[in-house]
């Protein structure tokens, strides 16, 4: 669900957690939302829907850098807060929230000195051989 007027905004950003008041200035929110009966539930209880939703959310990110944009999805928020400012049903779920913006030339005041330092550098990753494994799960590769 794409969020783009003043009102529909104001509505969702009051579902933000505090760490996440640097999205108070985005344009567009993007409520990325998903049923579980929609697809597969697998025998062993696996709610194939939230993979279905994941692809979708990184198609929708690598077309935003496609076009300059920043599409930053959030876990930050809460997710009834959401529904109820968007009137999603109750069998519906709001799996993410990516907010669209654009780069800009300064550093948002909003953000906190370690989201500040994060804008500057790329924060260190998991190493590879970390989360990749050939053949089984080594039992040294728990971080």
């Amino acid at each position: 669900m794409f969020v783009y007027t003043p009102e529909a905004l104001e509505r969702v950003k009051q579902a933000l957690s505090p760490g996440n008041d640097w999205a108070r200035r985005a344009s567009l929110i993007i409520a990325v939302c998903g049923k579980k009966e929609s697809d597969c539930i697998m025998k062993d209880g696996r709610e194939y829907f939230l993979f279905d939703t994941g692809m979708a959310t990184g198609m929708l990110l690598l077309r935003a850098t496609e076009l300059g944009l920043v599409a930053h999805p959030i876990a930050g928020y809460d997710p009834q807060a959401v529904k109820a400012a968007l009137n999603v049903p109750e069998d519906i779920s709001v799996v993410t929230l990516v907010i669209v913006g654009k780069h800009a030339e300064t550093i948002n005041s909003a953000l906190n000195l370690l989201q500040a330092e994060a804008e500057k550098d790329r924060p260190p990753r998991l190493a590879l051989e970390h989360m990749a494994f050939h053949n089984e799960y080594p039992k040294a590769a728990t971080p």
